[in-house]
């Protein structure tokens, strides 16, 4: 027998072969098939209902996400989504209000979750158009954001109510069908009793045609609502349930695409997450960087000397940059060498000095890096094969360059930034020193001669007394004086007597040695302290001395002043010496006052104690 193709086939062959009997048995089966097909046109209804209720917390979710992640890091691009999420909540939330108009229930949450998603929708319009505005940190006060939780949680939980009801109404749904199956099976029986052979054997071949569709695909619906999203009906038997089938797994597909949307979503939130969370552990170390940084600061304000300036970097240059290596150097006062005060993590290149010459960020007055060996030229002071990055930052402050820093290793950008801020530090912390050492060189120094003050002459005298005793060296004190200066000074004028000054002060200076301390007593008086000088020493660079002065003359506007004679008092201590070296200043002086006592322009030394005493 040819095998019928649908249903209503079937249905007309029966019809032909009994009378009453067919017919009415082919208008209940046809009655039953309509039942059938309305049932599985509801359970696709609700599968679309629980599709747009997922799709709708899965866009609101997702410009959620996008929102947060706009308003913690101020980042427009993650709202390149958002307002295409908002327009498909829209459409999707108007979509389940028409789906559920036949269910009362339904339909009223339905339109509160029309009402819950549109003021959600429209709150987070407004966060982002005020942070557009003011920035995404001003966007959003406490009360909008907890007010936008609020009704998050509300739309989840009224969502899960209508998904739950909608499941109970598929299966439902689903029982009718199957208890409309079984009265069409019981019809099928009664009728094959009463039919012929080949009344029954097409009632079979109905059966047989209806029942392996249909359960295979209640078994699809079954497998799918257990949580086996890939379970599709097989499309096989009559017409109508292959398009039953293929209108099931239409639905299993979006079901499945949206659950996958869904998850992508919880997992491009979970990125948003990791990544925030990334950013706080970086802003942490810029807190650390900017804490010790701070600490620095201040002891660095703190600081009265150069070496107080080396223990306070020795200290916190390995705290602020401890995955480098390094090196800080200094102008020396006369610019032309470059001293390291400071080192850290086992530099390969650290000399102690070299000259600013050797230094390409010197000579360029910028940065210089070489981040592999051949990239660049490297500095003469940090030559050789070193596998790491270096580099030569100078140190600036009001245009001047003040110093070096030296780094190997310097790669990170949370390096970049403590550098840049020990830069600034650094550089306030040596313009500090610079000005400290030279109101220090004015408080020592004498304005008109250059030479060192008497307050200075006294703390140096302490010093020298107590090396010489400590070393048992000769130690010396030269007292000089120029000769009738109060006369030249009353025959040529104020200024003529500073001229005279700063010349006969220039002539002491560079006729003892570099390591003798020539000062200013007090007007026309000078001291020299000579360590490690002996008697014979000092009395021959004297008369030296003498003599120089009494052939110099002085040009002062156009005229030639002189000549000027001085007159010298020397005191020698000796490790032998009982007396103390701190009476050096008072026996020169006594010794000078012999001098001029007997005519000037002449040596007086004060006599060893045993020659003293044999007198």
């Amino acid at each position: 027998m040819k095998r019928l193709v649908s249903l209503s086939a079937r249905i007309y062959a029966v019809m032909a072969l009994s009378v009453m009997g067919t017919l009415s048995l082919g208008a209940l089966l046809l009655a039953s098939s309509y039942h059938s097909r309305e049932a599985f046109q509801w359970v696709g209804h609700s599968q679309r209902v629980i599709i747009s209720l997922n799709s709708l917390v899965s866009n609101l979710g997702e410009a959620e996400s996008g929102l947060r992640g706009y308003l913690m890091t101020d980042d427009p691009t993650y709202l390149r989504r958002f307002d295409g999420n908002l327009a498909q909540a829209h459409n999707v939330r108007e979509t389940i209000v028409e789906l559920v108009r036949d269910n009362p229930r339904q339909l009223k949450r339905a339109q509160r979750l029309r009402t819950l998603a549109a003021e959600k929708a429209e709150i987070m319009g407004a966060v982002v158009q005020r942070g557009r505005r003011v920035g995404a940190m001003k966007a959003v006060n406490p009360a909008t954001r907890e007010h936008g939780r609020s009704l998050m949680e509300q739309i989840s939980a009224l969502t899960a109510e209508m998904r739950d009801d909608e499941r109970q109404l598929l299966l439902e749904r689903t029982a009718n069908a199957d208890a409309s199956y079984k009265i069409v099976r019981v019809l099928v029986i009664v009728g094959c009793a009463l039919l012929t052979l080949l009344i029954g054997l097409l009632a079979w071949q109905l059966r047989n045609g209806m029942t392996r569709p249909l359960a295979d695909l209640l078994e699809a619906v079954k497998r799918f609502g257990s949580g086996d999203h890939e379970a599709r009906a097989t499309v096989a038997g009559s017409a109508e349930f292959r398009n039953l089938a293929v209108a099931h797994n239409v639905m299993a597909e979006q079901l499945e695409s949206a659950i996958a949307q869904s998850n992508m979503a919880e997992a491009k939130l979970a990125r948003a997450n990791a990544e925030l969370t990334d950013r706080s552990r970086a802003l942490e170390a810029r807190q650390t960087s900017v804490e010790l940084l701070s600490g620095m600061a201040r002891r660095l304000q703190a600081i009265r000397d150069e070496g107080e300036l080396t223990t306070v970097l020795d200290c916190f240059l390995p705290q602020m940059l401890p995955d480098l290596a390094g090196a800080l150097y200094v102008l020396n006062h006369s610019h032309n060498l470059l001293v390291r005060i400071s080192a850290w993590g086992e530099p390969y290149s650290k000399p102690e000095m070299f000259l600013p010459d050797q230094c390409w960020a010197l000579r360029r007055g910028q940065s210089h890096a070489v981040d592999r060996p051949g990239a660049d030229i490297v500095c003469a002071h940090a030559a050789g094969e070193v596998p790491v990055e270096r580099l030569c930052e100078p140190v600036i402050a009001g245009g001047e360059v003040l110093g070096l820093i030296y780094v190997e290793g310097l790669s990170d950008p949370e390096d970049r930034f403590r550098l840049t801020l020990l830069m600034e530090n650094v550089a306030l912390a040596l313009v500090n020193e610079n000005l400290r050492s030279r109101l220090r060189e004015q408080s020592i120094r004498d304005p008109l001669t250059k030479l060192f003050n008497r307050r200075y002459l006294e703390e140096a005298l302490q010093i020298e007394a107590a090396r010489a005793q400590r070393g048992g060296t000769p130690l010396a004190v030269v007292m000089a004086d120029i000769d009738h200066f109060k006369r030249f000074n009353d025959t040529h004028g104020h200024e003529a007597g500073d001229a005279l000054l700063r010349e006969v002060a220039g002539q002491i200076q560079s006729h003892f040695r570099h390591g003798d301390i020539v000062c200013r007593y007090g007007g026309e008086e000078f001291t020299v302290i000579a360590p490690g000088a002996s008697l014979e020493l000092i009395c021959r660079r004297a008369d030296e001395l003498r003599r120089l002065v009494r052939e110099l003359t002085i040009d002062f506007r156009g005229q030639r002043l002189g000549p000027v004679t001085m007159s010298f008092g020397i005191d020698v201590w000796i490790a032998a010496d009982e007396r103390s070296p701190d009476t050096l200043i008072g026996e020169a002086d006594r010794a000078l006052f012999r001098a001029k006592r007997l005519g000037r322009d002449r040596i007086e030394v004060v006599p060893p104690r045993e020659e003293e005493a044999a007198e």
